[in-house]
């Protein structure tokens, strides 16, 4: 199952800036990842597995465990300076639909499908009432 709060936009022209926060819970057979943060803090971002019952592990030691994974990312929203050529995104977009070579890809179309096979799943969960697996 998935939970999620976005509490967007803040605004980071006014005076004083207010931040975006975000806080995601994504619940699944084996744990929860739970990811969070603020945009004026890039310190306050993590990403949390609480692992939960693993078929492969009949020890259950480390079921509750709590790891942070990538601490060294934090959590860094696109500039949004008023001045300059626009946002990161826009910009790497720009330079792919320009066929050049070096540009971010954030998210390819592996993980655009993988997005949409589990928003899939989710609806048919919800219409059959059962846990659903993911296709593909």
């Amino acid at each position: 199952s998935l939970s999620g709060t976005s509490l967007l936009p803040g605004n980071a022209h006014s005076d004083p800036p207010v931040a975006k926060r975000i806080k995601i819970k994504i619940f699944g057979t084996k744990g929860a990842l739970f990811f969070s943060g603020n945009d004026r803090d890039p310190s306050s971002g993590k990403l949390e597995w609480l692992r939960g019952d693993d078929d492969d592990d009949d020890s259950h030691e480390n079921v509750g465990a709590v790891e942070i994974q990538c601490p060294e990312l934090g959590f860094e929203f696109e500039d949004l300076d008023q001045d300059g050529i626009g946002p990161e995104s826009l910009q790497c977009f720009i330079d792919a639909c320009l066929r050049r070579d070096d540009y971010y890809v954030g998210a390819d179309s592996l993980v655009g499908l993988r997005s949409v096979q589990t928003i899939d799943a989710m609806y048919r969960s919800h219409v059959s009432g059962n846990c659903e697996n993911v296709k593909g």
